[in-house]
C-alpha cells in the first residue's frame, strides 16, 4: 500500500537542459528485400505438409 503512495507523490521528472529530444531513427533494415524467396520457401513447405499428411491417411494399417 505505501508504494501506490509512494508512486502517486512522486516528484514529475525534471526536464533535459536541452529540451526535448527525437527518438534515434530506426534501424536501416528493409522488410521486403527477399519476399519473393521467403514466399517460394513458404509454398514448397505448405507442399511437403501436404504431401506428407497426405501419405500418412492413405497407408493402410
Amino acid at each position: 500500500m505505501l508504494g501506490i503512495f509512494n508512486a502517486i507523490a512522486a516528484d514529475p521528472p525534471v526536464p533535459s537542459p536541452m529540451g526535448r529530444r527525437k527518438p534515434p531513427p530506426p534501424p536501416g533494415l528493409p522488410i521486403d528485400e527477399h519476399i519473393f524467396i521467403a514466399m517460394i520457401i513458404a509454398v514448397l513447405f505448405g507442399i511437403y505438409i501436404i504431401y506428407s499428411f497426405k501419405l500418412k491417411t492413405e497407408t493402410p494399417i
